[in-house]
């Protein structure tokens, strides 16, 4: 399997980078009708996606749909803001460097966590160093590992990363973003998890496993009126149509949805839609372990999928993934196209690894979430066109949220469901880097290594932009991400709900959204 080898260019830069500084990653702003007039205060936001959050631990929150709940019980240090691409202040005024190396992070003064205690500069220390711990297998330690930090004051942290890192912001606005009370962490231990204490917008209050989270609000959040609900309600519903069911019945007023028809039925219903491009899409991240380890079998992987057949079947009427980004992504350029269908060229790789390994039918696994027809069906077309390979079968495996997301995160799989996730390209570095915090999968590739690192040494956004791209490249070439259709976030809620901005891959920003009274 061919390898791209480019020239990289490594270009300092010593300018100061600020919170309001573009993240510069590309791609459309979000739809979002305008709110009916001034925000108001009361009523209850019910919100409903397809799975939950394993966690509401700060050390675990980073680990999928877990970012939203812990945006409302903690608040977040920074915020990314999808629709401008910018870094926005949190429960931190700033996040400043002169030259990518020594930053500082300024608190706002005077916050308190729910039971009363300092949130404090000694508040985030202690969290960090939390997310260090070997035994909590967190998901934000590669983060935390990367950097120093000493308390200079009790609104300042002087934070010193290992190395020349431009990216540093969107590691504050999501792995590290999310800080719990000291005193409680001590006091609960173990089951903080289930009660946690932060200063965000909401407490939780309940949380029936597996069916809905009940969050009410913090009357002394710090940046009142915000919240303006009453009430925030989590509520777990798999199937898309169940949760469009739900809206419609108004038993549920915020929903999260990745199909195009649902946004296009809201929209004609007179509805709130609003939108986010993501990167990415959805398909499936590829294992580079077991017989996957092979190049010839991943090859022959890429060449077997039919994106235009699950798009018609599945999508009808939306737009097919021809490749890793659309013609108009600052990231795009002709290496990131997928490889065409290629049935014969998949057998005749099939044929020589067998040939090479004992003549045994390659058994591959497709790991998805159960509960939802659209992945059923998904996992049903790519078995038929694995099928057309001989000596090439593909097996569905379909679990619940935890014991999906374990797989996920221990890299227990072949194939599995992904749309890589957020909008910010820092992910690739995350997934794809051979020592990112996300490789599951086991990928490892010296260009794309070399392209997602020089991503972080500089601070030219023409630079960064051909890096990502190059990286992309590469990502395509190895066969390591396939996928059939771009990643688009719809957050639908009826006309009386407003201030729904997309936060996150699945997630709003439950301070700022309100329910006309």
């Amino acid at each position: 399997m061919p390898k791209r080898s480019r020239l990289l260019a490594v270009v300092s830069a010593g300018a100061a980078l600020s919170l309001m500084l573009s993240a510069c990653s590309g791609g459309k702003e979000s739809a979002q009708n305008e709110p009916a007039g001034d925000p108001a205060r009361g009523g209850t936001l019910t919100y409903a996606f397809n799975t939950e959050a394993q966690s509401v631990d700060p050390v675990t929150c980073a680990l999928g749909i877990g970012l939203g709940p812990c945006q409302a019980i903690y608040g977040a240090l920074m915020y990314y803001n999808i629709d401008s691409r910018e870094f926005q202040p949190g429960m931190a005024e700033s996040f400043t460097t002169q030259d990518g190396k020594e930053w500082t992070l300024k608190l706002r003064p005077n916050l308190t966590f729910t039971d009363g205690t300092p949130f404090d500069a000694d508040a985030v220390a202690f969290n960090w160093n939390r997310a260090l711990d070997p035994a909590l297998l967190s998901p934000s330690a590669a983060a935390a590992t990367g950097i120093t930090w000493q308390v200079s004051d009790p609104t300042t942290l002087l934070v010193t990363s290992k190395k020349v890192d431009y990216q540093l912001p969107n590691y504050i606005a999501e792995d590290l973003a999310f800080v719990g009370s000291p005193t409680a962490i001590k006091e609960k231990g173990k089951d903080f998890g289930n009660a946690p204490v932060g200063a965000g917008p909401f407490i939780m209050t309940n949380w029936a496993r597996g069916t809905q989270m009940t969050l009410d609000r913090n009357p002394q959040y710090w940046d009142q009126p915000r919240p303006y609900a009453d009430r925030l309600v989590i509520k777990t519903i798999p199937a898309d149509d169940q949760r469009y069911n739900a809206l419609q019945a108004g038993e549920i007023n915020v929903m999260a949805v990745t199909l195009k028809k649902y946004a296009d039925r809201a929209e004609a219903a007179g509805m709130n839609v609003s939108e986010a491009t993501m990167m990415g899409g959805t398909g499936v991240q590829i294992s580079d372990r077991g017989p996957l380890a092979d190049p010839r079998v991943r090859e022959a992987v890429g060449k077997v999928f039919d994106n235009e057949q699950i798009m018609n079947a599945v999508y009808p009427g939306e737009d097919v993934a021809t490749g890793f980004t659309p013609a108009d992504s600052p990231f795009y350029d002709q290496s990131s196209e997928w490889p065409a269908q290629d049935i014969a060229g998949a057998q005749k790789l099939i044929d020589d690894y067998r040939a090479q390994t004992g003549g045994q039918d390659v058994e591959l696994t497709f790991t998805t979430t159960a509960g939802s027809p659209v992945l059923t069906q998904v996992g049903e077309l790519l078995q038929a066109q694995f099928a057309k390979v001989n000596g090439l079968n593909l097996k569905i495996v379909a679990l619940d949220g935890g014991a999906f997301y374990s797989a996920l995160t221990s890299g227990n799989y072949d194939l599995i469901i992904s749309s890589l996730g957020g909008a910010n390209p820092e992910n690739l570095y995350k997934v794809f880097t051979t020592d990112g915090p996300s490789n599951t999968s086991g990928f490892s590739d010296p260009g794309v290594d070399q392209a997602l690192e020089l991503t972080h040494t500089s601070n030219d956004p023409d630079t960064v932009n051909k890096a990502y791209a190059d990286a992309i490249g590469g990502i395509v070439d190895a066969n390591a991400y396939r996928f059939w259709r771009h990643a688009k976030t719809y957050l639908i809620s009826p006309s009386d709900v407003n201030g729904i901005e997309n936060l996150y891959s699945y997630w709003f920003r439950s301070d700022l959204a309100w329910v006309q009274q």
